[in-house]
């Protein structure tokens, strides 16, 4: 989904959520926790960059990543989970 159409979605979904009192509540906590995070984040600019630079390397086909199903099966398989 282009940026676009995520901003349209989002918009009409809080349109929606905006009508519900409770869920107004929620959202305000949402945000709330979404500056604090902002203004104090545990995870480094270091961090950033090393997770940037693997996710180019995975978009360009550099590296490979592995299909979450198929990774939780293996792991079922070899230890028995």
């Amino acid at each position: 989904m282009g940026a676009i159409e995520l901003r349209n979605s989002l918009i009409e979904r809080f349109n929606r959520m905006i009508n519900d009192d409770s869920k107004l509540i929620i959202l305000d906590g949402i945000f709330d926790s979404m500056n604090i995070l902002e203004s104090s984040s545990l995870v480094s600019e270091a961090h950033y960059k090393v997770v940037e630079d693997r996710r180019k390397k995975h978009i360009s086909g550099e590296t490979k990543g592995e299909n979450w199903d198929d990774v939780r099966s293996e792991i079922k398989k070899k230890y028995g989970f």
